[in-house]
């Protein structure tokens, strides 16, 4: 929860959703290959597919970056 409390301040700091966030996060690495998402209702399509256009910035994912070595994937 710790994580996602930061990767929300991100999110809103870049001025977009964290679903997107997190999903354009995913497609920009060229190890990961493919990104599965899943919604249990319409209304939360949007921001997911928003995605699709989003390339984030550089201080974004040095951003993402330091949070996610600060606080570890807990089964990675």
């Amino acid at each position: 929860l710790a994580a996602t409390a930061e990767y929300q301040a991100i999110a809103a700091e870049a001025g977009i959703p964290l679903v997107t966030l997190a999903t354009a996060w995913s497609k920009q690495h060229d190890f990961v290959g493919s990104t599965i998402v899943g919604a249990t209702h319409p209304d939360q399509m949007p921001e997911i597919l928003a995605a699709a256009d989003v390339v984030l910035p550089g201080d974004v994912m040095k951003a993402l970056y330091k949070v996610s070595r600060k606080i570890p994937y807990p089964m990675g």
